[in-house]
């Protein structure tokens, strides 16, 4: 999620477009949290939806009032009925509508695996074969930043990581793909709800548009040099956020960074560390959860870490890990496995949830950030 607002405007300002009329009425509008910056020379990340419960909600505005906030670049409209949640640490927006349909936006740096990946990831969530990208670039289009997005309607048996299938399920969602941020808006819920609510999500998304800050590029330009601290081990460089305190590497970890409760380290092991899937259910299951089978872990979204889609985890529980004394509880993890020829990287984040969750953006930049030493 690390996009800046004078980055996105440049990237899609141009190409803006009027918005169709619509009768639907907001019951306020919203800003987005702040966003990080990227690395230029990175090609791409990606999102992982689950939520945080240590996010707290933010405060309820009454309708028609309008929340800001000097440093977000995305704001947005709230349709009537749609209950605010909680963020999470990739959820920009998070709502709830009805008793079992959410709706939540997400945005990150990169192609985020790109337009045809994730709208096969979506149709093999809810039960259907994938589609070629010629079919994909057929799919109608929704306003989304002043320009069009992919919209996907689907419905089916929907499956979402450790859940059972629910039939008569819908999905709706839109996909705005660039070289450099992708954007996803998803409902999900039972079909008829998500039929009913089409036209609310099509004018939420409509409504989310870039706020023009022409003084935040100016003052991120004069500190851009003391915003980030370099480092580099073992072939691979990276530069880490300066509230990051970084200690020596030590036995498999190339470096270690704290921050108050949370730890980040970097690992690199020969050929491909036990493989992803053993990896990721090592880690699902020190959280407390029933490990992911292979498909789970295969349907996870990509991040792409030193030009390599990887897959990204998200998850809370109650941690007992290595050298944890006892179950430490409400303990946030986000975890990367990246196969790269004859090595495997492994980026991992966790302490409690809500310290995490303030970190979530760090991170991404961090993740983003990270090459080879001989391609710069």
């Amino acid at each position: 999620m690390v996009v800046r607002n004078w980055y996105i405007a440049c990237a899609l300002m141009a190409s803006a477009c009027a918005e169709p009329e619509r009768d639907t009425t907001y019951a306020e509008r919203r800003m987005a949290p702040a966003l990080a910056e990227p690395v230029l020379s990175i090609s791409d990340a990606q999102r992982f939806g689950a939520r945080s419960p240590s996010a707290s909600p933010r405060a309820s505005a009454s309708s028609g009032s309008t929340q800001s906030s000097a440093e977000s670049p995305l704001s947005w409209e709230s349709p009537p009925g749609w209950e605010e949640r909680p963020s999470s640490s990739m959820r920009l927006a998070n709502y709830s509508v009805g008793a079992d349909a959410e709706c939540y936006l997400t945005i990150l740096p990169g192609t985020g695996g790109g337009v045809v990946g994730n709208v096969n990831r979506w149709r093999e969530q809810i039960g259907l074969e994938a589609v070629s990208a010629e079919e994909v670039a057929a799919l109608p289009r929704v306003s989304l930043l002043g320009t069009e997005a992919y919209l996907v309607e689907l419905e089916g048996a929907f499956k979402g990581m450790g859940t059972e299938a629910k039939d008569g399920w819908g999905l709706r969602g839109a996909i705005l793909g660039t070289d450099r941020f992708t954007i996803f808006v998803k409902f999900t819920g039972p079909a008829e709800l998500v039929s009913l609510e089409a036209e609310a999500f099509d004018a939420f998304c409509a409504s989310i548009t870039i706020r023009e800050q022409q003084e935040t590029s100016t003052s991120s330009s004069s500190s851009s040099s003391s915003s980030t601290s370099r480092g580099s081990a073992s072939g691979i460089a990276w530069e880490a956020p300066p509230e990051w305190v970084m200690e020596p590497g030590g036995g498999m970890r190339l470096v270690t960074f704290r921050r108050g409760g949370v730890e980040l380290y970097l690992t690199v092991l020969g050929g491909d560390g036990g493989g992803v899937v053993p990896n990721i259910q090592r880690w699902v299951e020190q959280l407390g959860h029933t490990p992911p089978t292979a498909a789970e872990v295969a349907a996870l979204p990509k991040v792409e870490v030193m030009g390599v889609p990887s897959p990204l985890l998200e998850a809370t529980g109650e941690y007992t890990g290595m050298g944890a004394s006892g179950a430490i509880p409400d303990t946030t993890m986000y975890g990367i496995v990246c196969l790269l020829p004859e090595r495997a990287v492994f980026v991992k984040m966790l302490g409690p949830s809500a310290e995490v969750l303030a970190e979530r953006e760090r991170f991404t930049a961090f993740v983003a950030s990270m090459h080879s030493e001989d391609s710069h």
